[in-house]
């Protein structure tokens, strides 16, 4: 009886009798032994599970921001920018806002090309903050060049970069930011932080739960119907109807936003250079002529007041009704103005006379006093202090008729205005509108 495996394993290995061989001499057979055959060669199996692991290539280090960079370089565009602005203020004599708005987003944009291309909450100060010094250095080189320009009334005006315009430029700043530089000067920063504005990571929102499915409808052999038993559920699919977002969503992420707040601060802009074309317009007091009535800032002569007030004008009342005696308005003066006052433009006077009119300035005991069609103008507005060294208009004596469609404007500061008495009249269409609101400084706050 042979030897077996004891083992019960029906799948293990039993090693195989050895196969006998013949003898090369032919005398007879032979059983090979285990230490004159090799053993044989196995197969590489190709098994992934069994390859050694690939090691995991290095990540490259996380973009990194260059802040003193892009410090620099955005002090740098700043001042560049505010020089230009104030060259070209120079060079027109007159400051043109947009400019302000150009100078913020150039210097956002450089910050965030120098800074690298990651942007972070730092940046977006930096950005801001040299946007906001280039607008500050355009405002004072564009006032010092115009003050430089004849805007100056005290002898010699102080040289450019001195601690005198300095001093001269902040305390005339109330006069120096109205209401649109002040509306420019918040684009231009807040165009800088947008474009700085920092990424923060995206996190995916929770998928959808899709509504539990319906128990599907059976015919009448109790078989599913087929729309209904292969009816999936669908994400309703939202498309937008703004321009905008149909040609934004093919840009990437930052400059989609960009271009939101853009075209944000475009239209909002343009809204406003609308309303101050049709609505309402503000206008400062820069001379005496109205004074009290109107303050005008010191140290200029006969001004009463620190700041000079700055007034709202109603541009479409007169398209519905008729200009009234008494009214302050402001108008675009005849070209006569300019010769015989030494400077044109826009005035802001009180209607004296109406159409047809007949007109005197009478002088009483020194004073001058207004008589229309014969009769003593009620004028409580004019302190007698201001009716002083007057003169009769016309001077040869007489009346004088007011022509049809024009207006006859007097200063309240009958003294120190350079009015209708030396011009003459106003045409209908030369007047802009009516004054209604002093809105500034606070404490002036008032209606007409």
């Amino acid at each position: 009886m042979t030897d077996q495996p004891t083992n019960d394993d029906p799948f293990a290995i039993r090693p195989s009798a050895p196969v006998p061989t013949p003898e090369p001499d032919g005398g007879g057979w032979s059983m090979p032994s285990a230490a004159s055959s090799p053993p044989p060669e196995l197969p590489e199996i190709a098994d992934p599970e069994m390859a050694e692991p690939e090691l995991a290539k290095p990540v490259g280090a996380p973009p990194t921001t260059r802040h003193l960079a892009a410090l620099l370089a955005g002090i740098g565009v700043a001042v560049a920018g505010g020089v230009a602005w104030g060259l070209v203020a120079k060079w027109t004599g007159r400051e043109f806002g947009f400019l302000a708005w150009g100078v913020g987003i150039l210097t956002g944009v450089v910050c965030v090309w120098v800074g690298g291309k990651k942007k972070t909450f730092a940046l977006q100060v930096i950005a801001i903050a040299t946007a906001a010094l280039g607008v500050l250095v355009g405002k004072y080189l564009a006032y010092a060049f115009i003050v430089h320009g004849g805007g100056y009334e005290f002898g010699i005006p102080p040289a450019i970069l001195s601690t005198d315009m300095l001093h001269l430029f902040r305390s005339n700043l109330r006069t120096v930011f109205g209401l649109l530089d002040i509306l420019w000067f918040g684009s231009a920063v807040v165009s800088a932080g947008l474009i700085a504005r920092p990424e923060w990571p995206e996190v995916d929102p929770p998928l959808e739960q899709a509504p539990p499915a319906e128990e599907p409808r059976l015919d009448e052999y109790g078989v599913p119907l087929q729309e209904t038993y292969h009816q999936t559920y669908r994400q309703p699919v939202h498309h937008s109807r703004n321009p905008i977002d149909r040609v934004a969503r093919r840009l990437p992420q930052p400059w989609r936003t960009i271009v939101d707040w853009a075209v944000t601060i475009a239209g909002a802009i343009a809204i406003v250079l609308l309303i101050k074309a049709v609505v309402v317009n503000p206008y400062r007091i820069p001379s005496s002529s109205m004074e009290p009535t109107l303050h005008c800032a010191r140290p200029a002569q006969d001004c009463e007041a620190r700041f000079s007030d700055r007034v709202l004008a109603n541009r479409f009342i007169y398209r519905f009704r008729d200009p009234k005696r008494g009214e302050i308005v402001v108008f675009k003066t005849p070209d006569a103005a300019k010769i015989k006052c030494g400077a044109g433009g826009t005035f802001v006077k009180r209607i004296i006379g109406l159409p047809g009119d007949k007109l005197q300035v009478r002088v009483i005991r020194g004073n001058g006093y207004v008589f229309i069609n014969g009769r003593q103008l009620n004028e409580p507005y004019i302190q007698a202090i201001r009716r002083t060294q007057a003169s009769q208009y016309p001077p040869g004596g007489g009346v004088f008729a007011v022509p049809k469609d024009n207006y006859f404007m007097m200063g309240d500061n009958r003294s120190a205005s350079c009015d209708s008495r030396f011009w003459g009249t106003v045409p209908r269409g030369n007047i802009i509108g009516k004054v209604f609101l002093t809105y500034w400084p606070p404490n002036r706050l008032s209606f007409r």
